[in-house]
């Protein structure tokens, strides 16, 4: 009786002590990040002490925060482009020339912003993170969860900002983005 059941304990914990080396277990997950984007949603919730109201932006809406960086600071729903290849990240649409290419205000040749994507595995969603010179010219970082990446859209959150310093209110910005081109 005691072999049979050294046996069994001893085949459980093989089993069991085999799932996270199995070639499924760290495999990452293949990002759609390649498109231009339309910021469809914006939704700002407040996670830390909650002194002021959650609010939801939809079309015709503009998010105005004077605490964050150009862009983030002003971004108008529907009218708030985003463009990524595999590689940069190309933000506020500013117009098209007459030769149908598009003119952007952050990431625009020479000055392409790149990005990295970190923690892109099975266990847990990917971040987006990349670097920015602002007007200013200042160096600004935004990181992004990337929550949902579908077909067409996309959804990231921020990892939150606190509005009236360190030990204010923390807000985290979740956008919703709609693939509109290639």
């Amino acid at each position: 009786m005691k072999k049979i059941l050294l046996s069994l304990t001893t085949i459980v914990l093989l089993l069991s002590s085999c799932i996270p080396y199995s070639s499924s277990y760290y495999n990452t997950k293949t990002l759609t990040l390649s498109g231009k984007y339309v910021v469809s949603k914006l939704d700002v919730t407040s996670v830390d002490q909650n002194q002021s109201k959650d609010s939801l932006y939809t079309i015709g809406t503009t998010y105005i925060n004077k605490y964050i960086m150009p862009p983030f600071d002003s971004i108008p729903v529907n009218r708030f482009y985003i463009q990524m290849d595999y590689a940069s990240i190309r933000m506020n649409l500013l117009g098209v020339t007459p030769y149908g290419r598009d003119i952007w205000e952050y990431g625009q040749s020479p000055n392409e912003i790149f990005y990295n994507v970190l923690g892109n595995n099975s266990l847990m969603n990917a971040y987006l993170q990349f670097t920015y010179k602002t007007k200013e010219g200042g160096a600004q970082t935004m990181t992004f969860l990337i929550e949902d990446d579908g077909l067409e859209s996309l959804q990231l959150k921020s990892s939150g900002m606190w509005i009236n310093g360190k030990f204010g209110e923390k807000q985290v910005i979740t956008m919703s983005l709609t693939r509109v081109g290639p």
